[in-house]
């Protein structure tokens, strides 16, 4: 009954490897899996073969959808398209918009053990939905300066929400697309680690492997995938810690 969001304020830094990799090590564990795609661009949709991409507008728009199978046994999703973005730029400004999928998912917790959120790399409603109803929230951090300007938007972002009263979980930066043969990769990570310390996962980063769009082709979690080990064990460690991060919660609650 956990939700995850996985969000950055900026594209192309492992957002839908990430929450398709989540969802992969639930269904492989059996457990009950939701992956819901909240990006106009579909990403997830299109990685998963899900044939149904009207599933989020819905759930949106009239409070309830149907999930749809994937191409990966376990994982249902409520699948995206680009009428995601006209409802946004419609509903935007609505009274309780940003709520809207938080109350929605509340019968769908009872039906799943994990529900996972992969967000637009962009502020708006969208994106703002998805952290109120997080439980944890994960940030694919690509390791290169540029990528640290989007990171830098999603920490205001959930220090704005804090402070309009929204009860939002500390990210947990995933660093992502590391190139271990570059001087700068190594420069960029250490300077995450060095402002923000303990928010940082510890457990790993997730390489630069052109074998992790060769598994996206194929439609496959990487986790589901024996030459991805590498990047496997990254993701397997994180959603230890992720099922970790949820009993912590349930305990100081």
């Amino acid at each position: 009954m956990s939700v995850w969001a996985v969000a950055n304020q900026k594209g192309g830094v492992g957002k839908t490897t990430t929450a398709v990799a989540l969802a992969g090590i639930a269904s492989e564990l059996r457990e009950a899996c939701l992956l819901i795609d909240l990006d106009p661009h579909a990403s997830a949709t299109s990685y998963l073969r899900a044939r149904d991409g009207s599933g989020a507008e819905k759930l949106l728009t009239v409070g309830r959808a149907d999930p749809c199978p994937t191409a990966v046994e376990g994982i249902m999703m409520l699948g995206a398209n680009a009428r995601l973005a006209t409802l946004e730029r419609q509903q935007g400004g609505t009274a309780g918009m940003g709520r809207r999928l938080g109350q929605a998912l509340q019968p769908l917790r009872e039906r799943y053990a994990r529900i996972i959120i992969d967000t637009p790399p962009m502020l708006g409603g969208l994106l703002i939905n998805a952290l109120a109803a997080a439980d944890a929230i994960v940030v694919p951090v690509q390791t290169d300066p540029l990528a640290l300007n989007g990171l830098e938007g999603l920490l205001r972002t959930v220090e704005m929400m804090r402070n309009a009263g929204a009860s939002v979980p500390e990210p947990i930066l995933l660093p992502t697309l590391m190139d271990r043969r570059v001087r700068i990769a190594h420069e960029t990570l250490a300077e995450i680690r060095e402002r923000w310390g303990d928010k940082v996962f510890d457990g790993g980063v997730v390489p630069m492997d052109t074998r992790i769009r060769e598994a996206a082709r194929d439609g496959k979690p990487v986790t589901h995938c024996a030459p991805y080990r590498h990047a496997s064990s990254t993701y397997e460690a994180l959603y230890e810690h992720l099922l970790g991060h949820g009993a912590a919660s349930e305990q100081a609650a």
